[in-house]
């Protein structure tokens, strides 16, 4: 259940950070790539040209991820 809550905020916070401060998320997204060794340079570069769209899709996923905590919950513990 904790993990379903984790990827729901993460799922958030990234979809709002691509909707309204893709700048902040390219800053993040560089300090990331010095550690990783700048793997994932391609597909950043793909993700901020689509980033409504995907901004608009980690929402999605974190209110259906929130919705599924929120079920589960009142199914099984209460």
């Amino acid at each position: 259940m904790w993990f379903l809550i984790l990827a729901g905020i993460i799922a958030l916070l990234s979809g709002v950070l691509f909707l309204f401060s893709p700048k902040t998320l390219q800053q993040l997204s560089s300090k990331v790539n010095t550690v990783i060794n700048k793997i994932s340079v391609t597909v950043d570069e793909k993700l901020y040209k689509l980033r409504i769209g995907v901004g608009i899709s980690l929402l999605l996923v974190a209110g259906l991820l929130f919705f599924i905590v929120y079920y589960l919950t009142k199914k099984y513990i209460l």
